[in-house]
């Protein structure tokens, strides 16, 4: 499991690996109701508030990762559970939403930029401290790598099936503009 919290971040964690006592929150939904089976992280905010937050395992991908990331805004944080991701308050844990796109398969944090970028199969998505900043069109058939990821800039490289090749593209980091991909299918 993949731990970035290079962003500043107003909470502590603890990855479970078995339920602990105390208040419980499963996502989606962040009721405490129960859920599905997930990643389990126990979130400790500047307040002193402490709860257990069961994040259930993305469903679409065997090919989803697993991580926990620290966000733009400090009291959010980011857990992407094999490819299906959350962000959540870490003061109030029914403050939470489901993070496009799905299934995530990389995580790039840019502190320069203040942002946190999400990748799927086919587009980028990029979060500030308000919620989605950008998103790309698509750019790939089906898969794409990214080959690097600079102050200013996202490269990457696709198989363009109509012309049997690699080709590259190249994302603004600030604006979320694209040269090259395919764009549309």
């Amino acid at each position: 499991m993949n731990i970035d919290l290079s962003f500043e971040s107003h909470y502590s964690i603890e990855i479970l690996h078995e339920l602990s006592s105390g208040e419980r929150f499963y996502y989606p939904n962040g009721t405490t109701n129960g859920g599905k089976d997930g990643v389990m992280v126990e979130i400790i905010s500047s307040e002193g508030n402490i709860w257990t937050g069961i994040f259930a395992f993305g469903e679409i991908s065997t090919k989803g990762i697993l991580g926990i990331y620290a966000m733009p805004a400090p009291d959010k944080i980011c857990v992407v559970s094999k490819g299906a991701g959350y962000i959540v308050s870490s003061k109030n844990p029914t403050n939470w939403e489901e993070i496009r796109p799905i299934p995530i398969l990389g995580v790039y944090p840019v502190k320069s930029q203040d942002i946190i970028i999400f990748s799927s199969y086919t587009e980028l998505v990029a979060y500030d401290k308000s919620g989605v900043k950008w998103r790309t069109e698509r750019l790939a058939y089906d898969s794409f790598k990214v080959i690097e990821v600079t102050e200013a800039y996202l490269k990457g490289e696709y198989w363009d099936i109509q012309y049997e090749t690699n080709k590259n593209f190249e994302v603004d980091l600030s604006t979320g503009a694209q040269v090259g991909g395919i764009r549309n299918f």
